[in-house]
């Protein structure tokens, strides 16, 4: 697949089929997304494949917690205050509003629909059934934002290397919701601070949800040119 095209087609993936992934598979990602920009070469990012019997546990310990109602408590905080999302307002909240809107529509979810939303985020917090997962680390000592925005471009790469496979992804934050969970399934040592998960896997295309294509706003609405 030509770069350019793999950026045009990118897309989140939010079904997933059973079939397992080759751990050769995700290495050879990896080690091709590690080529990713990262300031003073610092290379901040360290990663943990999980599959198999201990994705199960993972997937299972979070949908407990969900229904125990726990509140999300990600190591990277979602907002000001942890566990709770920022308000939105403007344009960025008419796209929250758009995205909702494509994606309960594809799936034939009404607003007034609860059970059928409460089944949609088990779902989620089981990363939408994909076969492997990978969670993206950083040391503790690494202070400051300059590191998470390398995490961001080496998980760009990841997401964009696994088209040539194959494969699809979604970026979640769902996947690191618990991170008590996740360091007692997963071995993550404390010293390591859990910014991220990748679901990763063959996209079921026979799904209706992947059939959603966000939109993207004209790239003159959002350019301004000094010359």
């Amino acid at each position: 697949m030509k770069l350019l095209e793999g950026i045009k087609s990118r897309k989140s993936i939010r079904a997933f089929k059973t079939d397992p992934v080759p751990v050769e598979t995700l290495m050879e990602i990896l080690s091709v997304s590690v080529q990713a920009p990262s300031g003073v070469n610092l290379q901040p990012w360290e990663f943990f494949i999980v599959k198999g019997e201990a994705l199960k546990d993972l997937k299972h310990a979070s949908l407990e917690e969900h229904r125990l109602g726990k509140t999300p408590n990600p190591e990277l905080p979602i907002g000001d205050i942890k566990g709770v999302s920022p308000v939105l307002e403007g344009v960025f909240r008419e796209r929250q509003v758009e995205l909702a809107k494509q994606m309960f529509g594809l799936l034939g979810i009404s607003k007034h629909d609860k059970e059928g939303m409460e089944q949609w985020n088990e779902r989620m917090v089981q990363f939408y059934n994909a076969p492997a997962v990978i969670i993206v680390v950083i040391d503790r000592t690494l202070q400051g934002l300059w590191p998470i925005l390398d995490i961001g471009f080496v998980a760009q790469n990841i997401i964009l290397a696994a088209q040539e496979y194959g494969l699809g992804s979604c970026v979640m934050r769902a996947i690191v919701d618990y991170p008590e969970q996740i360091r007692k399934i997963v071995g993550i040592p404390e010293s390591k601070r859990i910014i991220i998960g990748i679901a990763i896997g063959y996209p079921d295309m026979n799904h209706p949800i992947n059939r959603l294509k966000t939109k993207r706003e004209r790239i003159d609405e959002i350019v301004t040119l000094v010359s």
